[in-house]
């Protein structure tokens, strides 16, 4: 229930562990990599001064990131609270004086985000600290290398390279960003010195992005060159001008779209799950104005309330937005050092493409990789007029490529605009012209995965060879190095079909009859050819994972006792799933966004 409540009212689930490498490559002078980790992918405690781990309620340890109750403790404060407001609101139908959306606003944003607070220099009020990785990867203990290679399994990198040769930077992502870029130029040099003064390569992912950002910053307030350290920078899925969803949440709160709200928003953020249908319906006991006032509120309360001061949640913003949501929320008198310090950051983020160039020109190389033709999370107003990967939006991960939203193509007469392309004889429109690269300021070395999903990067075992490719391989280049990595290409999800080949290999075929052994071997044999392509379509490919799984059930499921008990409750859950759609798709069509009251003409 908690990761649910987080889904539905964060949605910041900025990135996510990448996939499974699967390469190898000559190479005649290894650079040291620094792996710079997206949202919530570090290790971080909430502890007690004396450095032992705080346990809640039960006894337990509080569990990462937001460090919450145990949900009975959530459930019991929300009565206490709110059960009253919300009484009154259902009996009325009338929130006077808002009071039921202050309730709620109140608790959630108090258990979502009151452990993860920080003051107004910027600072967890709590004792949170990430575990510091001060040495590369075989310096560290066991645990602590096993668990930066499950964040980011570059398993191929640190084989070929060494594990000497691998670096993880962790930190405490809604922490304070100017420290945390400071610990990752320190991080750097401590990485540079133990190689006897060799450049580095970075792989920032996500919101390591936008660190990113704040790094080039660091460098130049010191009067150096980002090219004095580093050798390669190889971006994957970067936020490197934060994301529209945040900012659209920012500004407006969320979503107010009626179709959205009994629509689709919460079966898309549950997955499809039956309570994501029962929702719409529950809160048709509520006035329509009511709902969409405190889903406002909670959003608003969050940012004020709660997560005001947190520097590198402010990073997160589309630097367009800035200026409006700095007079908006920091805008009072003992707000000046937050707006020093994230006025300092705006300024890295107007100038990030720029640094870039800048330091491109100085010899540093630059990649990027990054997902596209997936919209956001319907959560906000933004979520279907831009093309994303679900979490950012493809102007920030691709540094300014031109794209059609999401469910669109192209205009019939756009040609490619060639911005940022010295050769107009390449061509950088994709062939379902989505996309036009050559806008992005990294524009020969910029690689797209259609239909790829922020969330399911970490999967895509293509993405992690390529990204391998980059930190470990020197003489690839670019876009035309290797035709097995095109610019353009596609989303898949390499782990699922691995597991699902190691399963069909693994497999008890004794009771197996002939044809389901040569049903087997043949879709084993599909499976494996799907996935050894670098380039094969995301439909064929699940067809062929789907079809492998297919061959394995069919014998897996011969001659077993089913078990009656998951068998019923797989059952139930599946036909309330289709009573409760059947339903929110009726009330949708005839009531629109009405409740209960609004129909009776309240």
């Amino acid at each position: 229930m908690k990761q649910k409540l987080l889904a539905l009212l964060l949605a910041l689930s900025l990135l996510l562990p990448l996939a499974l490498p699967a390469f190898a490559q000559t190479n005649d002078e290894t650079h040291p990599s620094v792996v710079i980790p997206g949202v919530f992918q570090s290790e971080v405690k909430y502890l007690n001064d004396d450095g032992s781990e705080k346990l809640n309620s039960k006894g337990e340890p509080y569990a990462a990131p937001f460090f919450m109750e145990d949900t009975s403790d959530i459930v019991k404060d929300a009565l206490l609270q709110a059960l009253i407001p919300l009484g009154s609101l259902l009996v009325t139908q009338e929130d006077k004086e808002d009071r039921a959306a202050n309730a709620v606003a109140d608790v959630l944003g108090r258990e979502l985000a009151g452990n993860i607070k920080c003051d107004e220099q910027g600072h967890f009020i709590n004792n949170i600290q990430a575990t510091p990785y001060p040495t590369n990867l075989a310096g560290l203990s066991a645990h602590d290398r096993a668990f930066a290679l499950e964040a980011i399994p570059l398993h191929d990198y640190a084989a070929q390279a060494g594990m000497e040769n691998l670096y993880f930077f962790s930190y405490a992502s809604l922490g304070n960003l100017y420290e945390i870029a400071n610990d990752l130029y320190d991080l750097i040099q401590t990485a540079k010195a133990e190689h006897g003064g060799k450049t580095v390569n970075l792989a920032p992912v996500s919101q390591g992005g936008t660190l990113f950002g704040a790094l080039m910053q660091i460098y130049k307030d010191k009067g150096r060159t980002l090219s004095e350290d580093v050798h390669r920078v190889c971006l994957i899925v970067p936020a490197a001008n934060g994301t529209a969803l945040l900012g659209d949440i920012y500004r407006r709160g969320l979503l107010d779209s009626d179709e959205a709200l009994y629509g689709y928003m919460f079966p898309s953020l549950l997955k499809e799950d039956w309570l994501g249908y029962l929702i719409p319906l529950l809160l048709r006991v509520l006035p329509n104005a009511d709902v969409n006032k405190i889903l406002d509120v909670a959003a608003h309360k969050l940012v004020e309330d709660y997560l005001e001061y947190s520097t590198c949640l402010w990073a997160l913003l589309p630097s367009q937005d800035y200026p409006a949501l700095r007079e908006m929320y920091l805008s009072d008198a003992d707000n000046a050092e937050i707006r020093r310090q994230t006025d300092w950051y705006y300024q890295a983020q107007c100038d990030y493409r720029q640094n870039i160039l800048d330091a491109k020109a100085d010899g540093v190389e630059f990649f990027d990789i990054v997902d596209y033709n997936q919209s956001l999370y319907p959560i906000c107003d933004c979520w279907d007029k831009v093309n994303a990967d679900g979490v950012i939006d493809l102007d920030s991960t691709s540094l300014g490529a031109t794209s059609a939203p999401v469910g669109q193509t192209l205009p019939a007469d756009y040609v490619q605009q060639n911005t940022c392309c010295a050769d107009p004889s390449h061509v950088h429109i994709d062939a379902d012209r989505i996309v036009d690269a050559s806008t992005g300021i990294l524009c020969d070395t910029t690689f797209y995965f259609k239909d790829q999903h922020h969330e399911a990067t970490a999967r895509n075992g293509v993405i992690i060879a390529l990204a391998t490719h980059i930190l470990y391989d020197n003489a690839f280049r670019d876009i035309f190095s290797d035709p097995a990595f095109p610019q353009f290409n596609f989303g898949r999800d390499s782990r699922r079909m691995q597991n699902r080949i190691r399963r069909a290999e693994q497999l008890d075929l004794s009771g197996a009859t002939d044809a389901q052994k040569a049903d087997l071997a043949a879709a084993l044999d599909a499976a494996k050819k799907a996935d050894a392509a670098t380039v094969t379509p995301a439909e064929d490919y699940e067809a062929a994972s789907d079809a492998l799984e297919a061959a394995i059930t069919a014998i897996t499921g011969a001659g077993k006792t089913p078990d009656k008990k998951e068998e019923t409750k797989a059952s139930l859950f599946d036909v309330l799933k289709k009573l409760f759609r059947l339903l929110q798709e009726l009330m949708l069509s005839l009531a629109s966004g009405k409740g209960w009251s609004d129909l009776r003409g309240h």
